[in-house]
């Protein structure tokens, strides 16, 4: 068995760090004049090297006999600088940039191992679970005979779960620089390794789990897959999903809904697949019952297609002979875009039920106060309406001249804008936000925005957009439109790998082109295809190719909209879309070429709602329909 004796002491203590592991230090620094730079903030190399680059001009200016010159004129004749003058200049400039991008690199390191740390505590907690409940089981399992290794095994799990916790806590309250809270994590995350890896041994996981089929993902396509395996004949064993999550797969979009309802909210297990659809509730129990292994807790952070292999965070190998992709997307952030402070806490994206969780705390505690939602789409709607049933101060902020810009026309949003405004939520259309002001405590206070207005803020919510989680099989897969590229059964063009979800991109059969679509029913719909195609090729039979019906909706205070099919073409407007009336119902059809190829309808009843998705598929001629729209009809089956 592998000791450990690092400790970690107070920060007025010299030994802050391990002595077991030597991690890898930060980049060089380079010498300016002769002398090397010393460990210090990134704005202070910054400067002293703005500080060198001032002292070349003025010597250029002075070799040039310029320098009782105006500016204006320096600067224009610059251009004719002698080589031997520019040479120091763009070796300095080259020099900047490489500071600088070295620098942030192993910034950006730092925070992708303080995450890699997280997940890896995760699976720790896991692993020593069920190393214990294996330690008192009755019968005695096997590990018993060794009982006083495990039993030293999970003191030191306690005490590297309890270091890690402290760094965590070092980290947000900034006890440390960043290079020495660097060097605490590199080291931790080596150590959570090797005992993640000792471990295995009194859970009996092998360092390699072998799989017929396996899918990597655990969102709700995953959870529609296992349920279509086990109506196909799955057999005990067979199938593993893996999974970053601590929590079987659930139907994600109640989190931006009934999740943050202050009553009546709604909680796991109430919304576990597959219940979005009508169909049983599919509790971990459910997995097991089938013999199908959950591996949750467990990032997957390389994919080998050709050798069949993924490999997670922690070192562990998963084989198969089928995967499934199934990955998903992941919440686009500010900081993606490098704001000024976006990193602050308070500013929350939603994608995830652990960042709902944090989301959820933060109301309790910052009851009736202020949220400024960035985004107009999808999730900046239904969270606005979230925030205001909570009683907050709502703004909402997007660049685009409407809301929903990608679905709504002008005058669909119009209704919903004026309907928001008359629940008190403050609209600002056509700018963005530039920066963030924290507190010292380090919590988001304002926003400022690019028209130069500031917003108080105790709670930011970003809904911007989702990036495709694709990264680990470019270069293995086809890729088109931002997905992995697929056949109409989900095939790529690796025979023994499936995409299905967000991360796909297919054949619209309905409109003869490739799409990628963002939507719990593709999610859902797409990940039974597959499923179904698997099956059928081991047994020779032959399934129609996937027929989508795109088809969005939301339900937000007492409204509810479904749209089927296409916007394109000219939007006829009909019904009642009076924000002040008592239950407005009203919808828009895209004609295109004399045909209806897509409805929107609110305030519909489940019947038209079946009715405006058939319409949608079978297109048929807008006249048949137009005088009745325009009269205030509507669609019937």
């Amino acid at each position: 068995m592998v000791h450990h004796n690092h400790q970690l002491t107070k920060t007025d203590g010299t030994d802050l760090t391990a002595t077991k592991v030597t991690p890898r230090p930060p980049p060089p620094l380079p010498k300016i004049d002769g002398q090397q730079l010393q460990a210090m903030p990134g704005e202070c190399y910054v400067f002293m090297l703005v500080i060198k680059l001032k002292k070349i001009e003025l010597e250029a200016q002075r070799g040039l006999g310029l320098s009782h010159l105006p500016k204006s004129i320096c600067i224009s004749e610059a251009r004719n600088l002698p080589m031997a003058l520019l040479k120091p200049i763009t070796e300095t400039i080259l020099l900047i940039w490489t500071l600088i991008t070295g620098w942030l690199k192993y910034h950006r390191n730092l925070e992708g191992n303080m995450e890699l740390l997280k997940r890896l505590l995760e699976e720790l907690e896991s692993q020593t679970a069920d190393i214990e409940q294996k330690l008192d089981a009755e019968p005695p399992h096997p590990i018993k005979r060794q009982e006083d290794e495990v039993c030293e095994w999970l003191e030191n799990a306690e005490r590297i779960k309890t270091e890690v916790q402290t760094i965590f806590q070092i980290g947000e309250r900034k006890f440390l620089s960043r290079e020495h809270l660097g060097k605490l994590v590199d080291e931790k995350v080596i150590e959570v390794k090797e005992l993640l890896q000792e471990g295995r041994l009194y859970s009996g996981i092998p360092a390699e789990k072998c799989f017929k089929y396996l899918i990597i993902g655990g969102g709700i396509a995953a959870g529609y897959a296992a349920r279509e395996f086990v109506k196909q004949g799955l057999k005990p064993g067979e199938l593993a999903i893996i999974s970053k999550e601590a929590v079987a797969p659930y139907e994600r979009p109640v989190l931006s809904k009934a999740y943050l309802f202050p009553e009546g909210a709604a909680r796991l297990p109430e919304f576990n697949v597959c219940v979005g659809s009508g169909g049983e509730r599919l509790l971990q129990e459910w997995y097991v019952e089938k013999g199908i292994e959950l591996i949750l807790s467990t990032e997957i952070i390389k994919a080998d297609l050709d050798s069949k292999i993924l490999t997670s965070a922690a070192g562990m190998k998963f084989s198969y002979d089928i995967l499934i992709i199934a990955t998903g997307s992941r919440a686009v952030t500010l900081t993606d875009f490098g704001v000024p402070g976006a990193e602050a806490k308070n500013i929350f994206c939603l994608r995830e039920i652990s960042d709902a969780d944090k989301l959820v705390e933060e109301i309790r505690a910052k009851k009736k106060g202020k949220v400024v939602v960035i985004g107009g789409g999808y999730i900046g709607l239904e969270v606005g309406a979230a925030m205001r049933i909570n009683q907050f101060d709502v703004t909402m902020v997007y660049p685009e001249q409407w809301c929903m810009p990608r679905l709504f026309t002008r005058e669909i949003a119009a209704f919903y804008e004026a309907y928001y405004a008359n629940k008190g939520i403050k609209l600002i259309k056509g700018t963005v936000a530039v920066a963030f002001d924290a507190g010292v405590n380090g919590e988001v206070k304002a926003v400022k925005l690019k028209d130069g207005r500031v917003l108080e803020a105790d709670i930011v919510v970003v809904g911007v957009g989702a990036k495709p989680l694709i990264d680990l099989f470019e270069g293995q897969v086809d890729i088109a439109k931002g997905g992995i590229k697929t056949d109409g059964f989900f095939e790529t063009d690796d025979p023994d790998v499936y995409a299905v979800g967000d991360v796909a991109t297919f054949p619209m059969k309905l409109y003869s082109d490739m799409r990628r679509v963002e939507h719990v029913d593709h999610a859902r719909k797409s990940a039974e295809q597959a499923v179904k195609i698997i099956k059928a090729s081991e047994e020779y039979r032959s399934i129609p190719e996937y027929d989508y019906l795109p088809y969005f909706y939301s339900r937000v205070f007492n409204l509810s909209w479904t749209f089927y099919g296409d916007n394109v073409g000219d939007p006829v407007l009909f019904g009642d879309n009076n924000p002040a009336s008592a239950k407005p119902k009203f919808g828009t059809a895209w004609i295109k070429n004399g045909k209806i190829v897509g409805v929107f309808l609110e305030g519909g009843t489940a019947q038209e709602n079946k009715a405006i998705a058939q319409i949608a598929r079978i297109q048929p001629p807008a006249d048949k329909y137009l005088d009745r729209l325009r009269k205030g009809g509507y669609f019937f089956a």
